[in-house]
């Protein structure tokens, strides 16, 4: 791993490991105020996705990413606005969209969340969890696409998506800091 590749690492670590405290509290959080304090749930439905475009925006700076995975993460953002925009326009006329709406962008976020892992499979290694991620996120979105259409799913189910979000950082924090730790290793035996 080069210099420049242990930086990069190292950044998209504590984003991960960030990520994961934020999931885990927006999860509970969620879940817990879903049925008794609705309005509570649904600005932490909007936030979701802003929170989403902010780690995205952090890691087009902190990352010197190639071409493709600079315009999957721009179109990542782009998509995190609107959705928040959409949600926030439908959460009180018809929650059920609201609903739909995060489980759209859910899955694209997820397909562009597969693309940016195998590009930096290439290049950092240790993306298994961000691929299988980007895959769960988007049979998780097709799910709650459909269900919200149907006033099938409700956002206390949007909690278990987090957690398993969650999940996955952790495991991407965790074996891209083995991947410093044996970068580091190398460099003080040569």
């Amino acid at each position: 791993m080069e210099t420049l590749n242990v930086e990069r690492a190292r950044s998209l670590r504590e984003l991960y490991f960030t990520r994961t405290v934020f999931q885990v509290f927006w999860a509970g959080s969620v879940m817990a105020t879903a049925v008794a304090k609705p309005a509570m749930a649904t600005v932490l439905v909007i936030l979701y996705p802003l929170w989403d475009v902010a780690c995205t925006i952090y890691d087009l700076k902190t990352s010197a990413i190639d071409r493709s995975a600079r315009t999957s993460q721009t179109i990542n953002a782009v998509l995190g606005v609107a959705t928040a925009i959409g949600i926030a326009l439908m959460v009180f006329q018809r929650p059920e969209y609201a609903i739909g709406i995060f489980g759209v962008w859910a899955f694209g976020a997820g397909l562009l969340q597969l693309a940016a892992g195998l590009s930096r499979r290439k290049q950092l290694g240790g993306q298994w969890a961000m691929i299988l991620s980007g895959i769960q996120s988007m049979v998780a979105g097709a799910a709650f696409g459909l269900g919200g259409l149907h006033g099938k799913v409700h956002a206390k189910n949007l909690g278990g998506y987090a957690i398993f979000g969650a999940v996955y950082f952790l495991i991407g924090g965790i074996l891209l800091s083995r991947k410093i730790s044996q970068a580091a290793a190398i460099e003080a035996m040569g």
